[in-house]
């Protein structure tokens, strides 16, 4: 079946009129739903801007891990590095070792791993869960350099794992 031009205009045109005009209709402002999971913040969680610096410094240290980049060993206090790799000063010989540990999975996950959030503490430590990181892919699995939670303290100017 043709339809001729004319008739299909006579059709649009009440629906072309609703167009502008003084009558818009107007969007209501939106607002998240309180059940929406993505909004709660959990309450322990100290404001995001407050917390920066110290999600700053484990973001570059995994992110220096997942690079096998001997400097991400900066972030890390001598009893971190005690612990983790058996004596201070040990990071930066034992870094390629504990990477390949890892595997090949984890350390891809480590390529686009995030820090939203962290919990301030006593003596104002950050800690952040390991359930608190976010990955840009599948996550990483903890154990080995990936602890369960990271302790982040202020050492003179700049943030360090602590823990």
């Amino acid at each position: 079946m043709r339809v001729r031009p004319s008739l299909a205009m006579m059709l649009l045109l009440p629906l072309l009129g609703a167009c502008g005009g003084k009558d818009d209709v107007t969007m209501p402002p939106l607002t998240p739903e309180p059940s929406d999971s993505r909004f709660v913040v959990p309450s322990n969680a100290s404001s995001p801007q407050e917390t920066l610096p110290a999600r700053l410094a484990l973001y570059r240290y995994l992110r220096g891990v997942a690079a096998g980049n001997v400097k991400s060993c900066a972030f890390l206090t001598p009893e971190h590095e005690r612990r983790v790799f058996g004596a201070p000063g040990r990071c930066r010989s034992g870094l390629a070792r504990a990477r390949a540990k890892l595997g090949p999975r984890n350390v891809a996950a480590l390529r686009g791993v995030t820090v939203p959030v962290c919990a301030k503490g006593a003596g104002g430590d950050c800690t952040v869960r390991f359930e608190d990181l976010r990955w840009k892919g599948e996550p990483a699995s903890p154990g080995g350099l990936l602890a369960a939670s990271f302790t982040l303290r202020k050492t003179r100017t700049y943030w360090q794992i602590a823990g």
